[in-house]
């Protein structure tokens, strides 16, 4: 697949321009595949989605390590780093991460007016959610329904990435010690959602994990956690913003960097 039948998918939203006078340029990408897998009673449906604003320039500046990011997320690997390739490799791969043509013959399909078993389907979602002067917060959003399941599953994740350096930054960029926020977290989820250590599912100890997924929105440092990973799938995902100690004595969690985030946070422009 080269660039130029990517264009076909990727409307260019370029001359976007932030509140702070730098211009930022985008590929807008929407587009769905379906396939039909396999031949005769083993036939297989499969419809793929993906709808991206892709970055090419933030805030004045090529974005390299976001992108790979990206690519990253979409495929899993590692020798996938242009967003052609990704966008293939996405939209032409089943439900278990297997290209078409790998298992099989497949035919692609304009739509499945006229099959009668349920499909399989994966969708994914980049958006951008915040743009500072100098970060920019991403939501990407996956999720999965295999034919005949009960539900499907999803995944929310979130990318924080410093424009000035070329950065996807860390809850360790961010945090002195995770040891710091730990006791505050449980008491963060009781006071957004009203959940005690009943309604969570906690290790003996029953001190909460600190989650992979984080970002920080107007002022607020965002724990994120999916289904199942502290609750019950019918409880959803849970993104609880952390309520630390307003108290000159609580020692401080933020480092230095991790302040110039949370303060930008505070008036930063949403998307």
């Amino acid at each position: 697949m080269t660039s130029i039948a990517v264009m076909a998918w990727a409307a260019p939203a370029l001359g976007q321009s932030s509140s702070y006078g730098k211009p930022c340029h985008f590929y807008n990408i929407d587009k769905t595949v379906k396939a039909k897998l396999g031949e005769g009673e083993d036939a297989q449906y499969q419809q793929n989605s993906i709808k991206a604003l892709w970055p090419v320039m933030l805030n004045g500046k090529e974005c390299p390590n976001l992108q790979e990011a990206f690519c990253k997320w979409l495929t899993d690997k590692d020798d996938i780093k242009q967003m052609d390739r990704a966008i293939e490799y996405r939209l032409y791969t089943d439900i278990e991460n297997v290209p078409f043509g790998d298992s099989g013959p497949y035919q692609i399909l304009d739509d499945f007016k006229d099959i009668e078993s349920s499909y399989s389907s994966t969708t994914e979602l980049i958006e951008l959610k915040t743009l500072g002067k100098r970060f920019a917060v991403f939501h990407l959003f996956s999720y999965m329904y295999y034919a005949g399941g009960a539900h499907g599953m999803y995944i929310h994740n979130y990318i924080t990435y410093d424009t000035e350096l070329d950065k996807i930054v860390t809850l360790e960029d961010v945090l002195i010690d995770p040891e710091l926020i730990r006791p505050h977290i449980l008491n963060s989820i009781n006071l957004k959602y009203d959940y005690t250590e009943e309604d969570l599912f906690l290790p003996e100890d029953g001190i909460v994990k600190i989650p992979s997924v984080w970002y920080f929105e107007e002022g607020f440092l965002h724990l994120v956690y999916q289904p199942y990973e502290i609750a019950s799938f019918a409880q959803g995902d849970i993104d609880v913003p952390l309520f630390y100690p307003n108290d000159p004595s609580a020692p401080e969690y933020l480092t230095p960097y991790g302040k110039q985030l949370m303060e930008e946070s505070q008036a930063e422009d949403p998307w």
